[in-house]
């Protein structure tokens, strides 16, 4: 069986990982992540080397989950482009794949794409950082060997840690302005259960192009009421009635993905 590449190996790397106990890794990041048996560990800050030092073999699958390295401009242009431009030239000419994934965001939407966002819909980015994400979205699936699969997951949370829960418990009086009324969430253990399945399953391969990774659109209320039951939304948020976007996960449903 060939090995996994996942570069960017943090907690979802981790998550993957774990549910695929049978599947052996190599989990590349900047900062150690859990240890686990089935993952070989390389640590490597590929923002600050000239090159990926990796073992120069054939992968079944890539994974690629960067982040920028600060909310600036340039934090996206470095974490996003720059290590692109790296790691695609090292993909083609080193190593062998037969399946590449990418994580990005639904942040590649604006305010202009309304609601109930599909993936047929083109992409107007409202900021430099979202333009900066789609146009890593293309250079990935203009380099690669083959075509990709784009996640694009929406306000990830982790279900035993809900930041809104971490607000509440942290409260120091201040109550925390909300900008919409609703919230574009996906779980990260869904995020992961996304990609472990399309690791191990050989029809994935024929899965490719964009694919939005959320639930259904929620008020903040509405969530707060399901991690605080016992706490009173109005003494820790300032609500918004301004509705954003919003999107459509049937054709996530449809892919068999989250089985």
């Amino acid at each position: 069986m060939k090995k996994v590449l996942i570069i960017g190996h943090g907690d979802i790397g981790s998550r993957i990982a774990a549910r695929l106990p049978k599947q052996e890794f190599i989990g590349v990041s900047r900062s150690a992540p859990a240890d686990l048996l089935n993952v070989q560990f390389v640590q490597q800050d590929w923002m600050n080397e000239s090159r990926l030092i990796l073992p120069c073999i054939d992968f079944s699958t890539i994974v690629l989950i960067l982040k920028p390295t600060s909310p600036d401009i340039g934090g996206y242009q470095r974490g996003f482009l720059d290590a692109s431009y790296q790691m695609m030239d090292f993909f083609n000419n080193k190593i062998g794949y037969e399946k590449l994934l990418i994580v990005t965001s639904t942040r590649v939407y604006g305010l202009g794409n309304g609601r109930e966002i599909t993936e047929a819909v083109k992409p107007l980015p409202d900021d430099e950082q979202a333009k900066i994400i789609l146009e890593y979205e293309e250079f990935v699936s203009r380099e690669s060997k083959i075509e990709p699969l784009i996640l694009r997951p929406s306000g990830l949370y982790d279900d035993q840690a809900h930041w809104m829960k971490n607000h509440v418990d942290a409260f120091d009086g201040k109550k925390y302005p909300l900008r919409f009324a609703e919230a574009n969430m996906f779980s990260r253990t869904n995020l992961a259960l996304v990609i472990a399945n399309y690791i191990c399953n050989k029809e994935s391969a024929y899965i490719s192009g964009p694919l939005i990774c959320s639930e259904q659109a929620r008020r903040y209320s509405e969530i707060f009421s399901l991690v605080c039951p016992n706490q009173s939304f109005e003494d820790f948020f300032i609500g918004s009635d301004k509705i954003g976007k919003s999107f459509d996960p049937q054709k996530l449903l449809d892919s068999g993905l989250m089985r």
